[in-house]
């Protein structure tokens, strides 16, 4: 009687002849093991994204330099609000004396004079994102946002968002 076993026919051929040095693709050497090669292949993509990372740091450190400074709001000559800026790894900064009053139709008016000044207030959350910078600030329980925009050189709108009325945007100038 003849049995067959089961037999596998095919052809195996080692690393090397699949993977020659003549392709043009091949980047990584596997000479020293495949241990090696992943790590190689990892600590090339972190250089090159490294690399990529470059130019939005030195980005991110000129949109800083555009607004950072002391931009001061008036309304009547008198300064209704004060936004100091100082730029560093994160761009930070805080809100002086900021007493914004406005209408039923969203324009600036006249503040009762009569209230002291609030103490400064750090901005919270500061973002930014080309020529806008957004932030929050915490007004006893509420929580107020804000996007400054840069309108030219050492001008600036801020508009108050989520409000129950629609605010105008209050135009600032760096000092």
């Amino acid at each position: 009687m003849f049995r067959l076993s089961k037999v596998r026919i095919g052809h195996m051929c080692g690393w090397d002849a699949r993977w020659s040095r003549a392709k043009p693709f091949r980047r990584i050497d596997f000479t020293n093991g495949i241990r090696l090669a992943y790590v190689e292949a990892m600590l090339r993509s972190v250089v090159a994204l490294m690399m990529a990372a470059l130019p939005l740091v030195a980005q991110d450190a000129d949109a800083q330099k555009k607004f950072a400074g002391t931009w001061e709001a008036k309304f009547k000559d008198k300064v209704i609000c004060t936004i100091k800026l100082k730029a560093g790894e994160k761009i930070s900064g805080e809100m002086v004396a900021c007493s914004i009053s406005v209408d039923g139709n969203g324009d600036l008016q006249e503040q009762d004079s009569s209230e002291p000044p609030d103490k400064p207030s750090p901005l919270l959350t500061p973002k930014i994102q080309g020529d806008i910078l957004t932030f929050e600030d915490k007004d006893d329980d509420d929580v107020l946002k804000f996007e400054m925009k840069l309108t030219g050189d050492g001008q600036a709108e801020l508009r108050i968002l989520e409000t129950p009325v629609p605010i105008k945007p209050i135009p600032f100038k760096r000092t």
